[in-house]
């Protein structure tokens, strides 16, 4: 996709001048009201990523206080099923029906296959809203068991997959629901920390070159990578797909980091203001899942940030900031991505 020449940002006012967490920028239930649909989101099914805490969990709450049909993707079903329990008792919605766990473990395709085969048998073969949250942010070099990097394993490698597995019930909903299914992929500003290491994506060919926010880099510019693919090709499918910067949110997401973590980004000071609660990171996301501005497809294949269409990053921009880099937009690096990832998981490049 090329890069969007007037980005359609209608939350920009109140991006401007920042707060900290809980300040005027928008949450969950204000973006579904100001989408203005209605009871639309009762004839929905959304399933959700990594949605034990954070953002996750603020989407699914979101989703099921909308009224749509929520199925929530987690390692830990005690922990997903304590969560649900409390969205539901905490709720005052009456007309949804109660949120499904399903067991999933990123770091293990054939996890990632049971679990969306279990999720097809659950949902009765529908899905409106894939939301591809589940991440993992500043780990030490390790490898998923199937042998990738597991910034890049978990973050990108097992959600192409996982919207693979469920392209189908996507496009079939689509037609015979007369709408648009949508894809969001929660990507990063920290995309613009590295572009895709072709050559060594798994940084096993030399160890010593492994840096954190470099393989989580190049992790969440592969969501982008993956969504602006998906527009491009399977629009006439009548699916879309959109990437989302949440913003600084401070999740389980960077339990790893530390303070070392931390001090590389700049300090924790640095992002005082523009720091977001769980439910502000999971806005973007929403807005992208529910606006009718995305149900026309010409809209797709776009990164986000604030509730709006990304801009360009200026020169000497930090993660702070949510502009995409000037490679953030690369049909050629798209398609070559988009190959290599056919190959490592397995199956065959299709139109």
């Amino acid at each position: 996709m090329p890069p969007p020449q007037n980005p359609y940002q209608p939350y920009a006012a109140v991006h401007a001048k920042p707060g900290g967490p809980d300040d005027a920028r928008p949450s969950p239930p204000g973006i579904i009201r100001d989408a203005n649909i209605g009871d639309a989101l009762q004839r929905k099914v959304v399933l959700i990523t990594g949605a034990t805490s954070g953002t996750g969990l603020e989407s699914v709450r979101a989703m099921y206080e909308g009224g749509a049909a929520v199925f929530a993707t987690a390692r830990d079903m005690p922990k997903m099923d304590k969560a649900i329990e409390e969205i539901v008792s905490s709720s005052q919605v009456n007309h949804a029906p109660r949120p499904v766990a399903i067991e999933m473990h990123l770091d293990d395709l054939d996890s990632v296959r049971q679990g969306a085969k279990d999720f097809e048998e659950k949902s009765g073969g529908k899905l409106n809203v894939l939301i591809n949250n589940a991440g993992v942010a500043g780990v030490p070099y390790g490898q998923t068991k199937n042998g990738f990097e597991m910034h890049f394993g978990t973050n990108h490698v097992s959600h192409f997959l996982l919207f693979n597995l469920l392209k189908p019930l996507l496009v079939a909903t689509a037609k015979s629901t007369g709408t648009t299914s949508r894809i969001v992929n929660v990507s990063s500003a920290a995309h613009r920390r590295s572009e895709i290491r072709f050559e060594d994506i798994n940084f096993t060919k030399d160890p010593s070159t492994y840096a954190v926010f470099t393989a989580y880099g190049q992790s969440k510019l592969a969501n982008i990578y993956m969504a602006n693919y998906i527009t491009r090709h399977f629009a006439s499918q009548h699916l879309t797909a959109l990437s989302v910067h949440p913003g600084i949110v401070h999740t389980e997401l960077g339990r790893y980091m530390g303070d070392a973590g931390w001090v590389a980004l700049g300090g924790k000071e640095k992002f005082a203001k523009v720091l977001k609660s769980g439910a502000q990171g999971a806005s973007t996301q929403i807005w992208a899942a529910v606006d009718p501005y995305f149900e026309d497809v010409v809209h797709g294949g776009v990164y986000l940030s604030d509730c709006g269409v990304a801009r360009p990053a200026h020169d000497g921009e930090d993660d702070s900031r949510p502009g995409y880099a000037v490679y953030a937009y690369d049909e050629d690096a798209e398609e070559r991505l988009w190959k290599v990832s056919c190959e490592m998981v397995g199956i065959e490049v299709q139109e």
